[in-house]
């Protein structure tokens, strides 16, 4: 949680929003909070943001809790029932805010701030592919920005709280009371009842802890299912390039009076842009390409559709990929840059059995790229043909820059 300022207001942002069951009483609110508390200590949840139908669990670290309004809360009411935005709240654009609401009900990990746009862009590009949020986007890049937006939207409402009950001493008194005025009579049946509770917490708990066991075995067994197989969804090189090498071979090295500069292939499509000649007229550009980062450069990108899957390929030991990666290279007289990384580890915290254990990816991947290609080799498929060939090759970008060809990628293989 943190406290931020909006036209000499202070708010907080940061919450974790969980839905509730049920009608929503205060009383079951914050029971439900202080239980999720209890089940996530690592992350000293120890105040809450309570709503009608959800309530929002944040860590203050500043010592006493303040009940300041929430500031996703204070938006709800009056911005559209979907919508998703990323906010600069600081004029040295080192708080970013992603907030995103889904009829009206705040999502769970739609209350987040970031130290960086980077990590803040990252997080909305994670939400975003869970929903279209009906194509409601604010994207604010400065405080003033946001200000402006906020402007008329923001009122004030539901506000922090602390988890703690602030009279703790009159509960346990009232409890006391009513305890012995139960009887004993009550008290042994409760004790039975208890019993019986506490049984079938020791079966799910043991159930529990099997279930979670088993998974565990099961994936160091096959750890492969725990790790992302980025040669699986990616083309083959032929058909990545296939695209490339028709743009090259349809486009004019002058256009308009316009001079190519580059052509370049990526996951996105086609870039390509021009340099400004001599008498070349700035309002007849090629291919109704726009203006770059300066007057002098022309540019266009041609979004395609991704190319269709490969069929399974088997990986090969990291060796024999390195080898027949060399040898292609010695084949076209190019240059080639190999690096190969690290297994990807991953960790499993298994709360239940309290076992924590670190899975290793059965792979490796290499990142790769060739330089000094000429134009010829490039702009055949016979080379990309010869790509098919090393199992679970990637090409992920390729480049003709000022005559200049080079390419790159990823490649995996067992080790």
């Amino acid at each position: 949680m943190r406290n931020i300022k909006i036209n000499n207001k202070d708010y907080a942002i940061g919450f974790w929003w969980q839905i509730l069951d049920g009608k929503g009483a205060k009383k079951q609110l914050f029971e439900k909070a202080r239980k999720l508390s209890e089940d996530f200590k690592d992350r000293n949840y120890n105040c809450v943001v309570p709503r009608k139908q959800q309530f929002g669990l944040g860590s203050c670290t500043s010592g006493k809790i303040k009940r300041r309004p929430s500031l996703a809360c204070a938006l709800v009411e009056r911005s559209q029932p979907t919508w998703i935005g990323m906010f600069c709240l600081s004029g040295q654009k080192d708080i970013w805010w992603i907030c995103a609401v889904s009829k009206k009900t705040i999502v769970a990990e739609g209350d987040q701030f970031f130290n960086s746009r980077a990590e803040a862009q990252a997080h909305l590009k994670s939400l975003k592919s869970m929903s279209d949020w009906d194509g409601h986007e604010i994207t604010c890049e400065t405080l003033e920005e946001s200000l402006a937006h906020f402007e008329g939207l923001i009122k004030p409402k539901e506000k922090v709280q602390s988890l703690i009950p602030e009279n703790p001493r009159g509960k346990i008194i009232a409890v006391a009371a009513v305890v012995v005025l139960l009887g004993m009579g009550w008290i042994l049946w409760n004790s039975h009842q208890n019993s019986i509770l506490e049984e079938q917490r020791r079966i799910a708990a043991l159930e529990a802890r099997l279930k979670q066991k088993k998974q565990q075995v099961n994936i160091e067994k096959d750890p492969a299912q725990l790790f992302s197989m980025g040669w699986k969804d990616a083309p083959l090189p032929s058909a990545f390039a296939d695209e490339f090498i028709n743009a090259v071979h349809h486009t004019d090295p002058f256009k308009n009076g316009w001079k190519l500069e580059s052509i370049v292939r990526t996951d996105e499509g086609i870039y390509m842009s021009w340099l400004h000649q001599t008498g070349a007229r700035f309002t007849d550009r090629p291919y109704n390409s726009t203006l770059g980062s300066g007057p002098k450069l022309a540019e266009i990108t041609i979004n395609y559709p991704r190319a269709e899957k490969r069929q399974s390929q088997s990986l090969i030991k990291k060796d024999d990929a390195t080898a027949q990666l060399y040898e292609l290279t010695r084949n076209i007289g190019a240059k080639l840059t190999l690096n190969w990384q690290a297994p990807e580890v991953k960790k499993l915290n298994n709360r239940i059995i309290k076992e924590a254990a670190e899975i290793t990816a059965p792979w490796v991947v290499g990142k790769w790229k060739l330089s000094g290609l000429s134009a010829v080799v490039t702009l055949s498929n016979d080379l990309f043909f010869s790509m098919d060939t090393i199992p679970c090759l990637v090409v992920s970008e390729i480049s003709l820059t000022n005559n200049q060809c080079s390419m790159e990628g990823r490649i995996y293989a067992s080790y």
